[in-house]
């Protein structure tokens, strides 16, 4: 990894401690489940620097995060996954598979949420806690539908915006 990447991943891992820590200030802890706005720098991180710094953008911010308070435990641990793959995910199918933005995003997105879900009910099993599978999931995208659209608009913009900016190719080359 060369030192600027090092450092581009740095700076998003900055903002995915940064950005959460200031909408849990402006508006409380349930402003984040619903803007989510620590997955912003982890999918954007990813698409821009690859899989590898979306993974470490994705655990610095949940680690940092919960030693500052947020995201509490063990609500962290599920975000952990699904960050995880959405670093990876995303990273890996716009940056080294070159699929479009958009694709990319929602299959980044689809499957970080399936991931946590099934980490979600791989949990509530062997703590024997007997919900229905149907409960995990309407929680997790009930509250979070704001946070999804923005997503959905943002990310593409931004990437698309910076690459125009700086891209060569249509891609943006931080090695």
């Amino acid at each position: 990894m060369s030192t600027r990447k090092i450092v581009y991943t740095g700076l998003f891992a900055a903002l995915g401690i940064i950005l959460p820590q200031a909408f849990h200030m402006i508006g409380g802890p349930t402003i984040g489940q619903i803007f989510l706005p620590i997955h912003l720098p982890v999918l954007i991180g990813a698409m821009l620097l690859g899989p590898m710094s979306g993974v470490l953008i994705a655990l610095v911010s949940i680690i940092v995060g919960v030693l500052l308070g947020m995201p509490p435990m063990p609500i962290a641990i599920f975000m952990l996954v699904e960050l995880v793959v959405y670093g990876l995910v995303a990273g890996y199918l716009y940056n080294v598979k070159r699929v479009n933005v958009y694709i990319a995003l929602i299959g980044a997105m689809i499957l970080g949420r399936l991931v946590e879900l099934g980490a979600i009910i791989l949990a509530l099993r062997l703590f024997e806690v007997k919900l229905p599978p149907v409960f995990g999931t309407i929680a997790m995208f009930a509250t979070s539908i704001p946070g999804i659209i923005i997503q959905v608009i943002l990310v593409p913009a931004l990437i698309l915006v910076l690459e125009r900016a700086v891209g060569k190719n249509g891609r943006i080359s931080i090695d």
